[in-house]
């Protein structure tokens, strides 16, 4: 019986890049996405991950139609860049109920299913910057960091009943999530120029695929890890542990400023 995979904001970057591989594995694969998009490898769902109601039916169809869920991926979610005090307060509320209270919802909706059935793994799309203060990208790394704690809380809530919730932290991937990115009102040199590298970095990055790799190693493991990294920049998980805030917080903006 073919294993059961659901995963958002899969019409692009990494999110299509695992839902092309979950396929090529033989994954039954099911992807959702805000906007109308088409896929020969995979059944398509439009709906904004805001939407409870509309998660909540798409997730029960699938369910019901194949009797099993035994992936789902949180990986929707979009960027935003420049001064916290610059960037207008719609921007920041979505921003925060896209890619921290959606994934809350969505976790809960499908944990359910999961928790009756008694298997599961669940995978979020993190970021680096859960660990790290990236400077000019505060909102955007918050709502990481929440992704961070809400998966290792809910893993310790859910483990007891066979499922599995851990998060995938990429480095600087090179995807459409770089001109999507949101940003505020900037008149700093400082900022632009930050910004910049933050482009230049992500452009330069790695392929969606091998993050897709990884997320399938997951999805395939017995006990998968809580937290797997994917990337350059793994020197800083580890300094992380050891160097003290102040320091690391300057090593940051040495970096990115």
């Amino acid at each position: 019986m073919k294993k059961v995979v659901i995963i958002t904001g899969a019409s692009s970057g990494i999110g299509l890049a695992a839902a092309q591989l979950f396929a090529e594995k033989g994954y039954t694969v099911y992807g959702i996405a805000r906007n109308q998009y088409k896929s020969e490898k995979f059944k398509c769902y439009s709906c904004d991950v805001n939407n409870a109601d509309g998660m909540k039916s798409i997730i029960n169809e699938v369910a019901e139609k194949e009797g099993r869920i035994d992936v789902f991926v949180n990986n929707a979610g979009f960027g935003m860049g420049g001064e916290l005090v610059e960037t207008q307060v719609k921007d920041i509320q979505n921003l925060f109920s896209t890619n921290l209270t959606a994934v809350a919802v969505n976790t809960a909706i499908v944990g359910q299913i999961m928790k009756k059935q008694g298997y599961g793994k669940i995978i979020n799309t993190c970021s680096l910057s859960a660990l790290f203060p990236l400077p000019y990208q505060s909102a955007y790394s918050a709502s990481k960091a929440g992704i961070e704690i809400l998966s290792r809380t809910t893993r310790g809530e859910l483990k007891p009943y066979g499922v599995y919730v851990s998060t995938i932290l990429p480095g600087d991937v090179k995807t459409g999530f770089t001109d999507a990115r949101i940003k505020g009102k900037i008149d700093s040199e400082t900022v632009d120029k930050s910004m910049q590298k933050f482009e230049k970095y992500e452009r330069n990055g790695m392929s969606p695929n091998k993050v897709a790799r990884k997320m399938v190693k997951l999805a395939d493991k017995k006990r998968p890890a809580p937290r797997t990294s994917v990337g350059a920049l793994k020197l800083l998980i580890i300094l992380q542990k050891i160097l003290p805030i102040r320091l690391l917080d300057w090593l940051i903006r040495k970096i990115y400023c």
